[in-house]
């Protein structure tokens, strides 16, 4: 119910974004804290960032809004799996692979 405030109100005070940009802006970003915590969980250590935007580019709308509601629902096998899901995804890896080698060799 948060979530669904959090966006309404986004829509509302934005007058530079049409309604679904910003609903979709929203999600993303909700989606991103997320990933970053489960992928932090599964690969302590590891530096999720250079992969949010990884997972989170090859997302649905669908799945985003999914990941969104679990920033106010909390985190749960579904949400592990559909993060893994979209990880596994072979665009996802390259992508991955691109920025992951990016952050190693600088």
């Amino acid at each position: 119910m948060r979530l669904l405030g959090i966006i309404t109100a986004t829509v509302l005070l934005s007058g530079c974004l049409a309604p679904e940009a910003a609903v979709q802006q929203t999600a993303r970003s909700a989606a991103k804290g997320v990933i970053n915590t489960v992928i932090s969980q599964k690969l302590p250590g590891v530096n999720a960032e250079p992969y949010v935007d990884c997972i989170v580019d090859q997302a649905t709308t669908d799945e985003l809004i999914t990941l969104a509601k679990a920033a106010v629902t909390g985190i749960d096998n579904s949400t592990v799996n559909i993060v893994i899901t979209i990880a596994s995804q072979p665009e996802t890896i390259s992508c991955i692979a691109q920025n992951g080698l990016g952050v190693v060799l600088g």
